[in-house]
């Protein structure tokens, strides 16, 4: 969480899949300027930014990110931006957030 909040000059979208209670714990403690989209059959466990993508078994959960032991990799962005790697590797359109 520390980390969403020094980048508030970033947009930030959560992708969670639609209708699951244990997404509460991380979306009750987001900063404000992280959006969350709710997908119906999603199942990715991955954190992407424009440089790189953070995957593997870990769900971003309270048991995903703080109890289990989880395999995950770093790999560097091949698109150069988050949109893009979620539009070509999910097909999906992030919500666009409105300016503040």
């Amino acid at each position: 969480m520390e980390a969403l909040e020094e980048l508030v000059d970033k947009d930030i979208q959560l992708l969670v899949r639609e209708g699951e209670s244990h997404n509460d714990y991380i979306s009750e403690r987001l900063p404000e300027h992280v959006v969350i989209q709710e997908i119906s059959d999603l199942h990715a466990k991955a954190v992407v930014c424009d440089a790189f993508v953070y995957m593997g078994s870990a769900n971003i959960t309270r048991g995903g990110l703080t109890l289990n032991h989880e395999l995950c990799e770093i790999l560097e962005n091949e698109y150069g931006s988050a949109e893009e790697y979620v539009e070509k590797k999910l097909g999906l359109d992030l919500v666009q957030q409105s300016p503040d």
